[in-house]
């Protein structure tokens, strides 16, 4: 089944739509080949004087761009949608609300997620967000507490990547991990190795197996896993030992199933220090 982009712009099969999705597959091309294409293919009749129109507008909106080889689409206007489109879905995902609460005196935000993975590509933006638009004054301390540290496992080269940023910016970062298994192990191993503080605290509560946070300047970004997540995360741990021989697959398909997980976003700086003092008061 071949996949079409159908573009915001015009109606679907009018000639700037057909010019962008040919352009998805086939391209470099020149006029008389785009010509050609949504004649022969669509079976639409269209003239070359229309096809040019067509082109030369998504040229000026600085969709397409051209090269002595024929047209192709602007990978920074792709760049740039993609950035628009990521915003939008953060924004359509969230439902604000706010607290009375003494003990949280700041917007709350929760957003819902269909994965658990989908989730911790939204933190890890957050974060990225944060570095990037780090406050004079701001505290440069990051804190992060699980009960097992399954993200770097996915991507170890991102994640050092991520940490690496977070050190030239002067960011000192900790982890608390209350699990204790050979794989948690290997993993602190890991993080010492890139000059991360990371120490291992064992708990059997269900809260803790349950209860991820991480700290970022005022901002507190947690979620408390499903029993059902945290159940297949542990076994996932006690079946595989070390970072060289562990199952990628078992481990894509548990952060990859479809379930719902909920994850809170609070903009409060005297709870994010407690939080810290509380972490960094057992990895000291």
């Amino acid at each position: 089944m071949s996949l079409e982009i159908i573009l915001p712009f015009g109606n679907r099969g009018d000639v700037r739509d057909l010019v962008f999705t040919i352009l998805t597959k086939e391209y470099p091309l020149k006029l008389i080949q785009l010509t050609n294409f949504i004649r022969k293919r669509y079976g639409k009749m269209v003239t070359f004087q229309a096809v040019r129109k067509a082109t030369l507008q998504l040229v000026s909106e600085k969709i397409l761009i051209h090269n002595k080889e024929g047209f192709i689409i602007n990978k920074d206007w792709v760049k740039e949608s993609k950035q628009i489109i990521d915003k939008l879905y953060e924004e359509i995902n969230q439902d604000k609300i706010r607290t009375t609460q003494d003990s949280i005196k700041g917007e709350v935000s929760v957003f819902s997620f269909n994965s658990l993975n989908e989730m911790m590509k939204f933190w890890q933006n957050l974060i990225q967000r944060w570095e990037d638009n780090l406050k004079k004054g701001e505290p440069k301390i990051n804190c992060y507490q699980a009960a097992h540290v399954w993200e770097g496992l996915l991507h170890l080269d991102k994640e050092r990547e991520i940490m690496s940023k977070l050190k030239k910016k002067g960011i000192t970062s900790y982890i608390l991990s209350t699990g204790n298994t050979l794989l948690d192990k290997n993993i602190q191993r890991f993080y010492k190795k890139i000059g991360i503080k990371m120490i291992i605290n064992p708990s059997s509560s269900s809260f803790d197996k349950s209860y991820y946070v991480g700290t970022y300047g005022e901002l507190i970004v947690q979620t408390q896993y499903p029993d059902e997540i945290v159940k297949e995360l542990d076994l996932f741990f006690k079946r595989n030992h070390n970072l060289k021989e562990f199952d990628l697959e078992e481990l894509s398909e548990i952060v990859n199933k479809k379930r719902e997980i909920k994850l809170t976003v609070i903009n409060n700086m005297a709870m994010a220090k407690q939080i810290n003092n509380s972490i960094i008061s057992q990895i000291k």
